[in-house]
């Protein structure tokens, strides 16, 4: 990852101008989620809603940008009667850091790395077990800017992360800890919005989609899948620059 982020800096400083550029985004994203979950041990799909806020903040230096993202912890449950436990749940945190560049002159289309941090904790409802892991793994991203008309526009991000790694801890409904499972899998978000900006303030409106699904690295079972899609609502703030 070293050598991708070295090469993408080598890009950005040999064409952007000799003057710095630099301006900074803070903002927040609201999100109305809707998703599914069936983890190891609980064959029985979770699906439920969720409310979800995203915090952001974007540092630009001419074609690079320095972008920072994270969800506070949120818990889903399942919809429906619940199990001889209670209703199965999953709960997440997430943070994000991703080093962009831009790879037009126009800045319409840009690429990065990253690493992407993940908390998972989910209760099966059916047994009264839980299972928890924490991941560290490198993620790969791509967008676009498209300009409409009047300082509206379209905006696309995708993040893959192809080879995501972990152990997750086990533990039964008595509090007894199980065999660690070591998983392996991959994950796959994606954005799309319409955006509109006024002064230093920009708004999007867009939709959202996630896929996210390890194995068992032992015996090829699935440990994890998390399956959903959401409507979103993004407001940015941009400090220095030209409003």
């Amino acid at each position: 990852m070293r050598t991708l982020i070295a090469t993408l800096v080598l890009v950005a400083l040999a064409t952007a101008p000799a003057l710095a550029d630099s301006e900074t985004d803070i903002g927040a994203m609201g999100a109305l989620a809707y998703g599914q979950h069936v983890g190891a041990g609980n064959p029985t799909p979770v699906n439920g809603v969720a409310p979800a806020a995203l915090l952001e903040a974007t540092q630009y230096i001419n074609n690079i940008e320095l972008h920072v993202e994270g969800i506070p912890t949120i818990t889903a449950s399942g919809v429906g009667a619940g199990g001889p436990f209670g209703r199965s749940s999953a709960t997440i945190s997430l943070l994000d850091a991703l080093l962009m560049v831009n790879v037009d002159p126009s800045r319409r289309f840009r690429i990065g790395v990253g690493e992407q941090w993940i908390g998972l904790r989910n209760f099966n409802g059916n047994d009264g077990s839980t299972n928890s892991t924490h991941l560290a793994n490198v993620i790969y991203a791509a967008g676009s800017t498209l300009p409409l008309w009047n300082h509206h526009f379209i905006e696309l991000t995708t993040y893959v992360l192809p080879n995501v790694r972990a152990n997750l801890s086990v533990f039964n409904a008595a509090g007894v800890a199980q065999p660690t499972e070591p998983e392996q899998g991959a994950e796959v978000y994606y954005n799309a919005a319409y955006g509109w900006t006024r002064g230093r303030s920009t708004m999007l409106l867009g939709i959202a989609g996630l896929n996210y699904h390890t194995r068992n690295i032992n015996n090829g079972s699935l440990v994890d899948r998390n399956v959903g899609g959401a409507v979103t609502f993004e407001y940015r703030y941009r400090l220095g620059g030209t409003p």
